[in-house]
């Protein structure tokens, strides 16, 4: 098994003979031969060992067992209590959630404080199988059913090719002591019930049902990731960023078919789930305008030509003045404000970033605040007002490009649509003395 153990982690690429490797031992059978596979192939490493402090005595002897172990083999330990009840009722969490969170957190922080390139955990082959099962009857997709990684950032699983019979002759060949966990042995987790009940008639129907169970994982993870590399393919040709968000063509959405599977794929990377993007696909075939979706990292609105996306943030609907003796704001965007004198040199500038308005027209404070439901204004070059929602639609601003609009105020008018176009009431005539130059410098 020492041949196979090492043929494993060359061909998977899990580790190199040079890494710092932190071996995740509970004193269960399995970790004690993980642990004695890697002292026998003479890699650098050190134990680490949770206690959880969930089944009293026996856990505080696991602790133990573990402390003598590393003594025997002249290895450092690192020891670690959680008060796991504690965490999940506190986190709402089951026990097996709590505790693989703290162990986890805990091995994250060992790798970081005492420089260990890898953490190794023990899980092997009748593992996979379970957690096959369980990701089954919870309803998961290709992702959950293909099982655990191999390696995933700085965890590594050595043991995904042995099951459970092959430990157990190694330990017993090898004279290995270990310690029994007694929850193993309880059918009150789901784990527990696949292991004691379900598996053992399965290979009362095929003895190579383990086996082929592995197999058809491995299939579907191979199958997972060309999945993956044709999601990408087509995201990155379909999805564009631009001003801090991500527009989709709904056209091209809805050429995709069937579309809402393609949707979900697309949309998974930012959070939102298989409702969701089902509810999404609905919104978009009635063109619902407006509609708005949010995950707990995004926001989905529905435009009038686009899906557009972006990372949650809450506005900012605080009101800012501008006194008249400012020549730079920087909050709640940067605006530098000079007062030029309109003689013959002065030229008027077209760029939409700056704004020159008659000064003498004025009324200070000015004053910097979003847009309402409401607003209006007179845009330069048309005569009368109209409401400046219907602006937007007339000028193709998006959802999210009006929701980072900025407006600069005198008195109650509208001055500037702030980057956009200034009012027809506040433009340079022959009359104007003082021209106010605002230029916009970024968001």
């Amino acid at each position: 098994m020492l041949k196979e153990f090492q043929q494993y982690i060359d061909q998977q690429k899990l580790c190199n003979s040079d890494n710092r490797i932190l071996v995740a031992v509970s004193g269960g059978v399995d970790s004690i031969v993980m642990l004695d596979l890697f002292v026998k192939a003479n890699y650098q490493i050190a134990i680490a060992h949770c206690n959880f402090q969930l089944r009293g005595k026996e856990s505080n002897s696991d602790e133990q067992f573990v402390n003598n172990l590393a003594e025997k083999y002249r290895i450092k330990l690192f020891v670690k209590s959680f008060e796991t009840k504690n965490y999940a009722n506190h986190h709402k969490l089951s026990i097996q959630v709590a505790a693989r969170d703290l162990r986890y957190s805990w091995f994250e922080e060992l790798l970081d404080k005492d420089n260990f390139d890898y953490v190794a955990v023990a899980q092997h082959a009748d593992d996979q199988v379970e957690t096959f099962f369980i990701n089954l009857l919870r309803g998961s997709g290709l992702a959950g059913l293909k099982g655990m990684p191999l390696k995933r950032d700085n965890i590594i699983r050595p043991l995904l090719f042995a099951n459970r019979k092959q430990i157990m002759m190694y330990a017993e060949e090898n004279k290995l002591d270990f310690r029994e966990d007694s929850s193993n042995k309880e059918d009150i987790y789901l784990r527990n019930k696949i292991r004691l009940k379900l598996l053992p008639e399965l290979e009362k129907l095929s003895a190579n049902a383990p086996v082929a169970i592995v197999e058809s994982m491995n299939y579907l993870n191979e199958s997972d990731v060309l999945l993956k590399q044709l999601i990408d393919e087509k995201y990155n040709s379909l999805y564009k960023e631009k001003e801090g968000f991500i527009r989709v063509s709904k056209n091209d959405v809805v050429k995709l078919q069937p579309m809402d599977i393609w949707l979900y794929y697309l949309m998974k990377r930012f959070g939102f789930n298989r409702d969701t993007t089902n509810n999404m696909t609905e919104a978009i075939i009635r063109t619902q305008i407006g509609q708005t979706f949010v995950s707990e990292t995004h926001e989905a609105i529905i435009d009038r030509e686009n899906l557009l996306i972006r990372p949650v943030k809450e506005m900012d609907l605080k009101e800012y003045f501008v006194q008249n003796e400012q020549d730079k704001i920087t909050e709640p965007l940067i605006l530098n404000f000079e007062r030029i004198s309109k003689n013959e040199t002065f030229k008027i500038k077209s760029e939409a970033s700056v704004a020159q308005i008659d000064e003498g027209k004025l009324i200070y404070p000015l004053k910097i605040r979003r847009w309402n439901h409401g607003d209006r204004f007179a845009p330069f070059g048309m005569k009368g007002s109209k409401l400046l929602s219907d602006y937007f639609i007339d000028n193709k601003i998006n959802l999210f490009e009006k929701q980072n609009i900025w407006l600069l105020i005198s008195g109650n008018d509208i001055v500037w649509v702030i980057g956009h176009r200034i009012s027809e009431k506040y433009k340079i005539t022959g009359r104007t003395d003082t021209v106010l130059a605002v230029s916009c410098c970024s968001d």
